[in-house]
């Protein structure tokens, strides 16, 4: 066989195949090769070229060293783990990414720094009466709750690091976490203890975040849960907000003893000042409170709070915030609050007008926004609303401190035992002798208990645009927020209160009667007449059931009515409406309402002066709408602006603030009061001068018994309900119109527990006399306002008509000048100890004494 010539191969068409260390020349590009039969390895190229390549043996695959079955097992599951791992990681961060983006999806309201609608407490201001000023007269704040919102550049600089340097010293160069902490937390908390105590890692974000969202779950999975959302929470508000909107949104949410929150109500509460106020030692006072609220309570744990105090002062100065000089100084400071400077603690009791004022405002939320009761409170406990209030915060304190009745220097207390289903707190519970509750089981199996009750009084004080000024509605020290408030929201039955507001005013409008028209002091109904029931009578001989046409068998079953006070039922004298009215006598009172007409009465009293509170079924008659016995009564508040008419014959609806500002300072309420002419100004001027008697008159209810105010006038006029249930007093002066009830809570015949000297109308007259002293004694002469159309006559004290020149007795009255009385012409015997006729009209209104029984002074 011949042998093919060998083809030289360039280097660039061969490779290089280590094989025992030797240099192996390559096969040429593109050559198969069968590797299913035998391998040949290529002679070097010398050999190659003199003889024919001889088959070589196949080679032996290089054997793996062998690895122990075990650990090759524990490889493969390390493997397995890992990937699973890593498999499972993915499947919980993308579970984690979805669950956060879901939990705080609606985050936009709640973490909107820039328009944050945090809870914030109203305010109440007030016109300080002696400066013209705004003051801050209370706060409304829920019981959870108290915070007015500071900027931040009102905070002081020590105030913001005293919190930065203890709480978060990296905060201004951290992404609103920070890692190292968070990370050493999570192994300290879930995996391995390596710290002695729980660490905090939450950044100044990170705080405020659980301030705003109350996300506060602690531990377990809802903690590490809570975590997850709180860290996204805190970069994604890191990343939208500078660090100063953070700090100032912190420092208004953080929480201190009882319901104070926020930085400036701190301020206000523990030392009387407004935040940008506050020292160094003050700042650190502060900021030590919210390291836990109860140990360092000021209050209660002075001394754990200054170690505290002067703890954070000694970070500020390490870290180069504060000298020293300024650490050392602060440390030596002693705790000096609000209350040691004013010598009592501050009190969250709020008064009886911030209590009416409250309520007022909630109604008129509610009305405004359409929703429910509690709503409304909610809503102005935490809205940051300013509350431009009535209040005259001198005259409230004088209210008050008279009301406190110390030693009962106003009011008696008149103890009894009454008979309850149910014992509180605040009752004085009736014991047996060997130390036993005392009760009585009823029939029904119903256990009753007793307790002492004392007499009870409420007294409100307005001026003549509806403007109340000061509120009280209980005697003694007020515990309770909210709690009864007898002068705002309490009918009592009026007794003869209602006469000059009905039956006079009107028929002085109507021009039915005048100051000296004369009425006979006798009932409106005889016995004879069968009327009136004798209900006594009837009670007692149970003829009760009886119908009125069947009664007419019984001539004892009926009464004269009215009768005056004492069970008398008048002389049968002629008098003058002014004696009547002054002597405050059913008789007269009746006989003018009867002319008027009981349903004139109700309409006007109702209507136009706004006593709502009256029944309009069961009280339209002469016995309610002139003698005052009305199925529930009035409130002293609106009892006491129905007498506003009697100044210049305009009513105003009686309110307790004039405009609420929202916390942007828009205005959000404006009170409804509404102002209109509920009389003539010359019926307000001659009523007026008719209710001046009652004071200033000898034989007036409240002779002698007006205030002594700079010789200023006043008028007034008593009331006494049936069996002495409830006294009233409500008089005026130039400046102020004021309401004073007294009794009992459970209407209870006040003669049964007081002497009949005790149980009289005079101890509200002497308490309204105090507070107008007081109230007055540095205030100008001021006049009541008159009429044009008023005139003073003399009039004949025999006729009631204007003096004529045969009159031997003549006074001196105030008419309208269109409806005056006729001039008197009648012949008259001269009394013998008469008086001789002025001829001016314009001598001072003096009014004789008519000779009558004027023993019932004090008296309805």
């Amino acid at each position: 066989m011949k042998c093919q010539e060998a083809i030289p191969i360039s280097n660039n068409e061969m490779r290089k195949i280590h094989r025992g260390g030797e240099e192996q020349p390559a096969r040429p590009v593109g050559r198969k090769v069968n590797v299913s039969q035998s391998r040949r390895e290529a002679r070097p190229a010398a050999e190659n070229r003199t003889r024919a390549p001889k088959a070589p043996k196949s080679p032996k695959p290089p054997k793996e060293k062998s690895k122990h079955p075990i650990l090759r097992f524990i490889g493969r599951t390390v493997a397995t783990v890992l990937c699973l791992g890593i498999m499972l990681g993915s499947v919980v961060a993308v579970g984690m990414v979805f669950y956060v983006v879901q939990a705080t999806a609606n985050d936009g309201d709640l973490l909107d720094l820039d328009n944050i609608q945090l809870s914030q407490s109203s305010m109440v201001v007030a016109t300080d009466p002696d400066t013209g000023a705004q003051v801050e007269y209370a706060t409304l704040r829920s019981s959870n709750s108290h915070r007015v919102w500071a900027d931040l550049e009102q905070i002081p600089s020590n105030l913001q690091y005293a919190f930065i340097c203890t709480e978060d010293k990296d905060f201004y160069s951290e992404p609103g976490v920070n890692f190292k902490r968070t990370i050493g937390a999570m192994i300290n908390e879930y995996l391995l203890p390596i710290y002695s105590s729980k660490q905090g890692a939450s950044t100044l974000e990170q705080q405020l975040i659980k301030n705003l969202t109350d996300d506060n779950s602690a531990s377990g999975i809802d903690g590490a849960l809570r975590k997850v959302r709180e860290i996204y929470r805190a970069l994604c508000l890191s990343r939208s907000y500078s660090k100063e909107t953070i700090l100032e949104a912190y420092l208004n949410t953080i929480s201190f003893t009882g319901t104070i929150q926020g930085v400036q109500t701190a301020a206000n509460e523990y030392f009387n000042k407004d935040v940008s106020q506050l020292s160094l030692w003050e700042c650190a006072t502060i900021a030590s409170i919210t390291k836990n609220p109860t140990n360092y309570n000021p209050y209660t744990n002075p001394e754990n709070l200054i170690h505290r105090r002067n703890f954070i002062m000694y970070n500020m100065w390490q870290q180069g915030v504060i000298s020293e000089e300024d650490y050392r100084n602060g440390a030596a400071q002693p705790l000096v609050l609000a209350e040691e400077d004013s010598g009592k603690k501050p009190s969250t009791v709020t008064s009886y007008f911030t209590d009416a004022l409250f309520n007022e405002v909630v109604q008129d939320i509610m009305t405004k926004e359409g929703i429910s009761e509690s709503e409304a409170q909610k809503l102005l406990y935490t809205g940051g609303f300013t509350i431009e209030a009535t209040v005259n915060t001198k005259l409230q304190s004088q209210m008050e401190n008279l009301m406190l009745n110390t030693d009962d220097a106003y009011f008696p207390a008149g103890w009894h035992e009454e008979e309850v289903t149910s014992i509180s707190d605040d009752d004085v519970q009736v014991f047996n002798e060997d130390g036993t509750p005392k009760t009585r089981t009823g029939e029904d199996g119903t256990v009753y208990y007793y307790r002492n009750v004392r007499t009870q009084a409420a007294m409100v004080t307005l001026d003549y645009d509806g403007n109340v000024l000061a509120i009280a509605g209980g005697l003694g020290e007020k515990t309770k927020s909210l709690s009864l408030n007898r002068a705002y929201n309490v009918e009592r039955q009026t007794g003869s209160t209602i006469k000059p507001i009905g039956a006079y005013a009107l028929g002085i409008e109507y021009g039915l009667v005048n100051w000296s028209t004369m009425l006979n002091n006798s009932p409106l109904y005889q016995k004879q007449d069968m009327i009136i029931r004798d209900e006594d009578y009837c009670r007692k001989n149970g003829l009760m059931g009886l119908s009125d046409k069947q009664l007419r068998a019984y001539p004892n079953a009926w009464r004269s009515w009215p009768r005056n006070y004492g069970g008398n039922y008048g002389d049968g004298s002629d008098l003058p409406l002014w004696n009547g009215l002054a002597r405050s006598l059913n008789t007269i009172a009746v006989r003018v309402g009867d002319l008027v007409g009981a349903s004139n009465i109700f309409n006007f009293v109702y209507n136009t002066l706004q006593l709502n509170t009256l029944d309009p079924t069961n009280d339209v008659g002469l016995a309610q709408m002139v003698m005052g016995s009305q199925t529930k009564g009035v409130t002293p508040m609106a009892l006491a602006a129905a007498f506003q008419i009697f100044y210049d014959g305009e009513y105003t609806t009686p309110h307790l603030y004039t405009r609420v500002l929202d916390r942007e300072g828009n205005i959000y309420l404006e009170n409804n009061a509404t102002s209109y002419q509920a009389l003539t100004p010359d019926t307000a001027y001659v009523m007026n001068r008719l209710l001046k008697n009652v004071l200033f008159s000898s034989v007036g209810t409240a002779s002698g018994r007006y205030p002594n105010s700079n010789g200023m006038e006043a008028f007034g006029k008593t009331g006494t309900a049936s069996d002495e249930k409830d006294l009233w007093f409500v008089g005026g002066t130039p400046y102020y119109v004021t309401a004073v009830w007294w009794g009992y809570d459970a209407p209870y015949d006040m003669t049964k527990t007081l002497s009949k000297q005790q149980a009289k109308t005079r101890t509200c007259v002497m308490a309204w006399k105090a507070l107008m002293e007081q109230a007055q004694a540095d205030l100008p002469y001021k006049a009541f306002p008159t009429s044009a159309g008023v005139v003073e006559r003399r009039y004949c004290t025999q006729s009631g008509l204007l003096a004529g020149a045969g009159c031997p007795s003549t006074a001196v009255g105030y008419y309208r000048a269109d409806d005056l009385p006729d001039t008197c012409t009648y012949s008259h015997a001269a009394p013998q100890a008469a008086a001789p006729a002025e001829n001016t009209d314009d001598a001072v209104p003096t009014q004789p004494v008519i000779p009558t029984d004027t023993s019932a002074l004090d008296t309805e």
